[in-house]
């Protein structure tokens, strides 16, 4: 393996929260990040601190490191995904995209202030703005701030999906290249059945040219917003994490997997894989709040290619800054099957991250634990490389997949001195079939447009969970 730094962006500024998104300029491909100097904030009541956080920059490059523009958000957008989502997306169709941002021009929890705004993305020039849904009005703080932006086509339709709440009421709203509003639903708490996850695929799953939102077990047409299926009518609860992946037999079938948070119910279990129909493939653990989860291909027999699932167990213990997550159980299932595997690595499956670096179609890991931060590990837990870098967090600079056009899959990462943001990539990668294959499905690029809204760039939504 030959890791190396291909590219290279200086933020003029020390890096503390950062997210980034692929974007179309007009004669090249730029990446937008949306960062801070100091940390980003989570709504929720309990861990929500001022000390320590900074205003939000946005800051467009080409690839060749290049700064195109830059713009200082108002003091009232908060440096956290939820109060702040982006998304680059050509609505017009002129083959460039435009910045979607939800900006605050008010206090940091004002309605009154947020607006949802258009901008030229070769200037940052604002060029619309529409009020904010004021719907969550009356929620408590933690379910006010939930936002999304979200983006896919309609038989080859461009339509923008804003949307509000995750975990009791929620809301969303279509809209046409006109910014005319396309539909707009409700899904309320008192209606039951599941609720939102963290992460947004958005893909054409049944091949009708209309692509489908995973809005957590819910699949719903970005078309009128209705319901396809509701993989689990019976759960009440939200899922940390939902990943569509296809069959590894050759017939291409789709499978959901999800792991779930909240709705704690006897007889339930917290993990679960489903076909489209919402037929259940397979389901274990009994209990307890499943928070981290991704899909990876390892070594099956004769060195075959085996897709495995691994899920975090968790419990919140309170300390002197808000709550700790206290680890309780790590699990690996066959993904296909839900049997048990005794998959050994060195690290905890929550503290590493999936990808094809060399593109051989067996994952490597990414290790972000204190004791192992930047380590690269190949499928049987052996290191075999490294990246130096200090900020390996939620809030940090850390993006997976093919973000650039070259072979493997590639790291995103802040430098050693923390005021840049680095591209490695291994330079001896060659993409082997499965992952000619994995990318021969437009999904997995256009959710690298989609990684500065929600938690996208986590949990297989890069990489793992196709072939």
């Amino acid at each position: 393996m030959n890791l190396q730094v291909v590219k290279k962006f200086d933020m003029g500024m020390n890096v503390g929260y950062c997210h980034s998104c692929n974007v179309r300029l007009k004669d090249k491909d730029g990446i937008l990040f949306v960062l801070s100097e100091g940390k980003g904030v989570d709504p929720g009541e309990e861990i929500l601190r001022f000390n320590g956080i900074s205003t939000v920059w946005l800051k467009m490059f080409d690839l060749n490191g290049n700064m195109l523009w830059e713009k200082e958000l108002p003091d009232g957008v908060l440096p956290g995904i939820w109060f702040c989502p982006v998304v680059p997306f050509d609505m017009d169709k002129d083959g460039v995209d435009e910045i979607y941002v939800l900006n605050n021009h008010g206090a940091p929890f004002s309605f009154m202030h947020r607006k949802l705004e258009r901008w030229n993305a070769e200037t940052g020039e604002c060029t619309g703005s529409w009020q904010w849904p004021w719907n969550t009005f009356n929620e408590r703080m933690s379910l006010c701030y939930r936002y999304y932006i979200i983006a896919g086509f309609v038989k080859g339709e461009p339509v923008l999906v804003t949307c509000q709440g995750t975990y009791t009421n929620m809301y969303l709203q279509g809209w046409n290249n006109n910014m005319e509003k396309r539909w707009e639903i409700a899904i309320m708490d008192e209606d039951g059945g599941p609720k939102a996850s963290h992460v947004t695929p958005v893909i054409d799953i049944n091949g009708d040219g209309i692509d489908e939102l995973f809005w957590g077990e819910r699949i719903l047409s970005l078309d009128d917003g209705h319901q396809l299926v509701c993989l689990a009518p019976d759960y009440v609860g939200h899922s940390d994490l939902i990943v569509p992946f296809l069959g590894n037999k050759g017939d291409d079938d789709w499978y959901v997997f999800t792991c779930r948070e909240g709705g704690e119910v006897e007889g339930q279990k917290r993990v679960y894989t489903f076909r489209l129909n919402g037929d259940v493939v397979w389901k274990a653990v009994d209990t307890g709040h499943m928070h981290t989860a991704w899909l990876a291909n390892i070594k099956g027999e004769e060195g075959s290619y085996r897709k495995i699932a691994m899920t975090m167990q968790q419990v919140f213990k309170p300390d002197d800054c808000g709550f700790n997550h206290e680890v309780t159980g790590i699990f690996y299932f066959d993904a296909y099957t839900g049997e048990e595997v005794d998959y050994k690595l060195p690290y905890p499956g929550n503290d590493m991250f999936p990808l094809d670096i060399n593109g051989d179609g067996y994952s490597e890991y990414f290790v972000v634990c204190p004791e192992a931060r930047g380590d690269i590990l190949d499928v049987e837990g052996n290191k075999i490389g490294h990246i130096e870098s200090p900020c390996i967090n939620f809030d940090g600079a850390i993006r997976f997949g093919k973000i650039l056009d070259m072979p493997g899959e590639h790291i995103m990462a802040s430098s050693t001195d923390g005021r840049s943001i680095e591209i490695w990539a291994d330079l001896d990668a060659v993409d082997g079939e499965i992952m000619k294959k994995r990318y021969s499905l437009p999904y997995l690029n256009f959710m690298q447009k989609l990684m500065a809204t929600g938690y996208n760039w986590v949990g297989s939504q890069t990489n793992c969970g196709i072939y």
